[in-house]
């Protein structure tokens, strides 16, 4: 039985250097991801023979795609996996899997899985180029709301920094007694993860931006980078009745520290009809689908 355990801070310093070299762009890849929604996920973590394991063990025992430095080991650890799951009384089932990721799976286990889409669950990226300049006509109604937002507000911007995190607080607090905290199990999961966020601030080398209204905090938004290449944008809150303040938020932050890399990761719409809407608006230069992956043998069929 493999010996899985959630992500403390120190194993950012081990962790973080496998995730970044293993070149994915997935939210998941980030250690953020896995230290913040930890308990809400059940995200944990294993080292078998230089290999990274990850699982959630939430209701539906999941696991990830392990990273190994080595391809080859790749059917071992996925036997390891399924063995794992039998002795701990769970159905196998791997999520996220990209379609680059489908393919290896069916070139090493040929007719062995099922693959289904998850699209709720796909993460959004975007090109950090347009989110900076947002050009040309497609981006015309985003440049009118910011163009709005300046004329009308007394604003500014600020990174983020220990002396003003509680102001994120208040502005996370705000938002949830307007739109509820709650999500659809009932669980208050995001606000936990703020906090979280907010408490380890500087030891998970998170990074963020925060916009004033005539001094008031009114929108924040907090990320990390995943590997040179992307960066990823946890969180994105901003109160009603101002304007164009997502609008700004996003923008400001972008332009200011988001250069560097070539593609932002927004995370996934989870299937929410008005955050889908919002997130195409931006026009992402890939949608990266992601699979589930179970055991054709369950169905007496299977995808080859």
């Amino acid at each position: 039985m493999l010996k899985f355990s959630f992500p403390e801070l120190s194993d950012r310093k081990w962790l973080s250097p496998i995730l970044s070299a293993s070149g994915k762009l997935g939210s998941e890849w980030a250690f953020g991801t896995l230290f913040i929604w930890k308990n809400t996920y059940y995200s944990k973590i294993c080292r078998v023979d230089g290999c990274t394991l990850l699982c959630f063990s939430g209701p539906r025992h999941t696991y990830n795609m392990p990273l190994c430095e080595n391809e080859s080991r790749l059917p071992e650890m996925i036997d390891l996996m399924i063995e794992d799951a039998t002795e701990k009384g769970h159905p196998f089932q791997l999520w996220g899997a990209t379609e680059d990721q489908m393919e290896k799976l069916k070139r090493f286990f040929p007719g062995r899985f099922l693959y289904s889409l998850d699209r709720d669950g796909s993460d959004y990226l975007y090109k950090s180029e347009d989110l900076i300049r947002l050009a040309g006509r497609k981006f015309h109604g985003k440049r009118n709301h910011i163009s709005q937002f300046e004329r009308k507000y007394d604003w500014s911007y600020e990174d983020l920094c220990q002396e003003n995190l509680e102001d994120c607080r208040l502005i996370a607090k705000q938002w949830c007694k307007t739109h509820g905290c709650r999500d659809q199990d009932g669980f208050a999961s995001e606000p936990c993860a703020i906090d979280r966020a907010l408490d380890h601030f500087e030891g998970l080398h998170l990074a963020g931006g925060l916009i004033r209204v005539s001094g008031e905090p009114v929108a924040f938004t907090i990320g990390e980078e995943i590997n040179p290449k992307a960066y990823l944008l946890h969180f994105e809150k901003a109160l009603d009745g101002y304007d164009g303040l997502y609008a700004v938020i996003n923008h400001e932050y972008a332009a200011r520290h988001l250069e560097q890399y070539e593609l932002i990761n927004r995370e996934e719409d989870m299937g929410i009809e008005g955050l889908r809407k919002a997130k195409l608006s931006y026009h992402p230069a890939l949608l990266l689908n992601r699979y589930r992956v179970t055991l054709a043998e369950k169905n007496g069929d299977a995808e080859t």
